[in-house]
């Protein structure tokens, strides 16, 4: 095992960082984290098991590594079909070093919280929290927390420029402005400003400087991924384009890649690239604030296999909606970064993944032909399922992503 590991990690080292975005197509959709569940291998990499509703994508963010490192690493033939319990390596050594490009873990100490944390860290709180599959700020004194790859955010300080911040990160002064394009002139930062750093993916560590934490200030500021206001990849009320013809467009949010979008539309990431000439010469830099063309014509009819837009009937919630079309409630979420569910909102509804609970007479064959895919194709998602007659009632059913799919209308 330790041959064949090293092995495929000298070939991940030759791959480089623009591997990430050749990998198309990943399973469930939500990045919310299940509880923490990492362990490491003897070789010192650290190893994950699945939890529902994950996907490759999940690993690819939490921990900064490709997709197509992950897939040599698990030797992996479709990126789709990730299943629940299943052991994934993370080509990443286990570290309590703190790193600012890096994951690595920490131990809380007597009165920390999320939001002491990351502040220390330099992270949005939100983004350890589902790291951790932890519901509120509260942490345990002596457990060990994962601390993910990214994305950072630097809060500005007294003589600080964006210089300054790009040499503190590694980076270059000009990822850094197409990542804050807010910034017009890098010499001149006001004290408070917050500093997106985005997921540097397959990065060598950076150790974090002592004594240069962010100010307390910015302890209880909400996180830039939960105070971007509107739905970005939602059309408003007043300028919903036109059902017909016209391709659906994305303004990239905080820590959101092209396979961020690959998943969410049910699109290869090839085919966007081919859209979008500005990606082909490196997809991994796209930036909060880009405009995305997914080429995908906007539709208000529901699906099962494409995305749609919704508009939210009174009494409607997530929870509800997200029962009402099969799928994770935080899957819909995920889908409409700081959106509201408010009646009359306009809302995404993504390609899928889709979670169907079973019901008095359904066959896994039933829901195979609902959704129009094979039987083969259902019991790979779903290795619990041995039959093509019998399943119980109230089990779940998973129905990965599928690419460059036709529309099967969804009739609940």
């Amino acid at each position: 095992m330790k041959t064949r590991l090293v092995s495929r990690m000298m070939l991940i080292s030759m791959l480089g960082t623009q591997a990430l975005m050749v990998v198309i197509g990943l399973g469930a959709a939500s990045v919310q984290a299940a509880p923490l569940a990492q362990t490491t291998e003897p070789d010192g990499f650290i190893t994950a098991t699945v939890k529902s509703g994950e996907s490759l994508l999940t690993y690819s963010q939490r921990y900064g590594v490709s997709g197509s490192a992950l897939m040599i690493v698990n030797e992996l033939r479709d990126p789709n079909l990730i299943v629940p319990d299943q052991v994934l390596i993370i080509p990443v050594v286990k570290s309590f070093t703190p790193s600012l490009t890096t994951p690595f873990f920490y131990v809380a100490q007597p009165g920390d919280t999320l939001l002491s944390i990351g502040d220390k860290f330099e992270l949005p709180f939100d983004v350890i929290g589902n790291a951790n599959g932890l519901p509120g700020l509260a942490v345990v004194p002596g457990e060990t927390y994962l601390i993910p790859a990214g994305p950072h955010v630097y809060i500005v300080k007294k003589g600080d420029d964006l210089s300054l911040v790009a040499e503190r990160y590694k980076v270059s002064l000009s990822f850094l402005l197409k990542a804050n394009p807010s910034v017009t002139n890098p010499v001149q930062l006001f004290v408070g400003q917050r500093i997106i750093i985005p997921i540097i993916f397959d990065a060598r560590p950076v150790p974090i400087p002592s004594g240069t934490a962010a100010p307390a200030s910015a302890t209880g500021t909400p996180s830039p991924s939960s105070a971007t206001p509107g739905v970005a990849v939602t059309p408003a009320a007043a300028n919903i384009p036109s059902p017909t013809g016209t391709f659906i467009r994305v303004f990239v949010q905080p820590g959101e890649s092209l396979l961020t979008y690959t998943l969410r539309f049910g699109v290869p990431a090839a085919t966007i690239m081919f859209i979008n000439p500005e990606l082909q010469s490196n997809p991994d830099l796209i930036f909060p604030g880009d405009e995305i063309i997914i080429p995908i014509p906007v539709s208000f009819t529901p699906s099962r296999s494409t995305p749609f837009f919704y508009t939210v009937l009174p009494g409607e919630t997530a929870l509800s909606l997200a029962d009402k079309f099969e799928m994770a409630a935080a899957t819909l979420t995920t889908a409409n970064p700081g959106g509201t569910f408010e009646a009359g909102t306009t809302i995404l509804v993504p390609a899928g993944p889709h979670v169907v609970i079973t019901k008095p007479g359904d066959t896994p064959r039933a829901i195979a032909e609902t959704y129009g895919v094979t039987l083969d194709f259902l019991f790979r998602a779903n290795p619990g399922i041995v039959s093509g007659n019998f399943i119980a009632v109230g089990q779940k059913v998973f129905i990965p992503v599928r690419y460059h799919a036709d529309p099967v209308p969804f009739n609940p």
